[in-house]
């Protein structure tokens, strides 16, 4: 049955791309009248290609546990700030996951947090794009942080600054799609209209970083040595115990 459904999910996401591909090609006054459907279309089935991913990967419990509470905690820290224009520490939050945490846990908090949290907001056809946004943003911050696991207040604040103007320019080309149908002529109106929201994204981050950064990414990491195991093998005295990730199915102890 799960080969199934993923050969379905997979199936769908190439006819999608396929049939905007095509439009594009052959018959670009029909693209206008069904981008917003076909997109919308291959990002679902994209984004449920990857929770499929997810459910086949050897995550532990314990990290599911996790992935639910940081996604539980991003969502409800939104509702509070929906009344502030692009200003919210959900990027912020799922950021400082990444780079603790690693990419596979920025994935799943982003594209969590934007379901959860329009549950309160409303949902849509914006809540796909919103996913696939903080899905990137989580992706990245997880990918530099395993090649800078110690990156600090200011290169959060830094990384604040590029996700709000990306994670922005993302939600404007979708509106471009839903509004204006592909039209070139409100393409640079779009965006320019857009750009203060994404600066105004920016500076909260920036904001956010500064003021929780040092207690948010202490208490992660903090949090972090927990879900690391001591190998308990054959050694001597003479070798080094060998700290594991907890993923590893191995006869352990918890580290103390």
């Amino acid at each position: 049955m799960r080969r199934v459904v993923k050969s379905f999910v997979i199936t769908g996401a190439i006819a999608s791309l396929a049939s905007l591909i095509l439009l594009t090609v052959y018959d670009p006054t029909d693209l206008r009248l069904y981008a917003t459907f076909l997109t919308t279309l291959f990002i679902f089935f994209m984004i449920l290609l990857v929770f499929i991913k997810f459910e086949e990967s050897s995550v532990s419990s314990k990290e599911i546990a996790l992935i639910g509470i940081l996604s539980a905690i991003t969502a409800a820290s939104r509702i509070p700030f929906a009344a502030l224009p692009s200003v919210q520490p959900c990027t912020f939050l799922i950021a400082a996951t990444g780079i603790v945490f690693g990419p596979l846990a920025g994935v799943m908090v982003g594209s969590m947090t934007a379901v959860v949290s329009n549950m309160f907001l409303g949902q849509g056809p914006w809540t796909v794009w919103q996913m696939v946004g903080w899905g990137i943003v989580g992706l990245i911050a997880g990918l530099i942080g395993e090649r800078f696991p110690n990156v600090g207040v200011g290169g959060l604040a830094g990384l604040g600054v590029v996700f709000g103007i990306l994670y922005n320019t993302l939600l404007d080309f979708s509106s471009w799609i839903w509004l204006y149908s592909l039209d070139t002529t409100k393409f640079l109106l779009v965006f320019s209209l857009g750009l203060p929201f994404g600066i105004l994204h920016s500076i909260g981050n920036v904001i956010f970083a500064i003021v929780l950064g040092p207690p948010v990414l202490f208490s992660f990491r903090r949090f972090k040595k927990r879900f690391r195991v001591i190998f308990a093998g054959n050694t001597s005295a003479n070798e080094n115990i060998t700290e594991i990730d907890i993923n590893e199915r191995t006869e352990a102890v918890y580290a103390r």
